[in-house]
């Protein structure tokens, strides 16, 4: 049996878990191309992770307002502090098809999105992440009350 180095394992647990959390991952450049497009972002949306790498996110989903998303990732380059969207300021950033529609009654998968800063070992952020919660069964709730 080949025997690994311990980091060389980490790492595979790491991908691994990126690729497998029941969130979406995604890396941004500051450019707004992608970097990381896990598997959630796959099986909810149906863009497949080949498709999306290197792609502009605008690209991918032009539904999204690029003056007003660009606003919201301002503070996370410039300040490096997080940013969030909710699902009640805007219900979805990525139209995504609502993968439990027997049991939830809505076209489209709201979302809770924060966007975080991703530093270099220098400090500098060229890169920040998104992770993107399903909060249908939350909106649904909310918005029946």
């Amino acid at each position: 049996m080949l025997d690994l180095p311990a980091e060389f394992e980490q790492f595979h647990w790491m991908v691994d878990m990126v690729q497998s959390v029941d969130m979406g991952l995604i890396v941004l450049n500051r450019d707004h191309e992608v970097q990381v497009w896990n598997g959630f972002m796959t099986h909810h949306s149906g863009v497949q992770s080949h498709d999306a790498i290197d792609k502009s996110i605008f690209e991918l989903f032009p539904e999204i307002p690029q003056e007003w998303f660009k606003l919201k990732t301002k503070p996370v380059y410039d300040l490096g502090c997080r940013s969030f969207i909710t699902w009640q300021q805007r219900p979805y950033l990525f139209k995504c098809r609502n993968v439990r529609p027997v049991t939830q009654q809505s076209a489209f998968m709201y979302q809770n999105i924060t966007l975080n800063p991703m530093r270099t070992p220098t400090g500098q952020i060229k890169s920040m992440f998104l992770s993107i919660q399903d909060a249908t069964a939350e909106a649904l709730v909310s918005n029946s009350a």
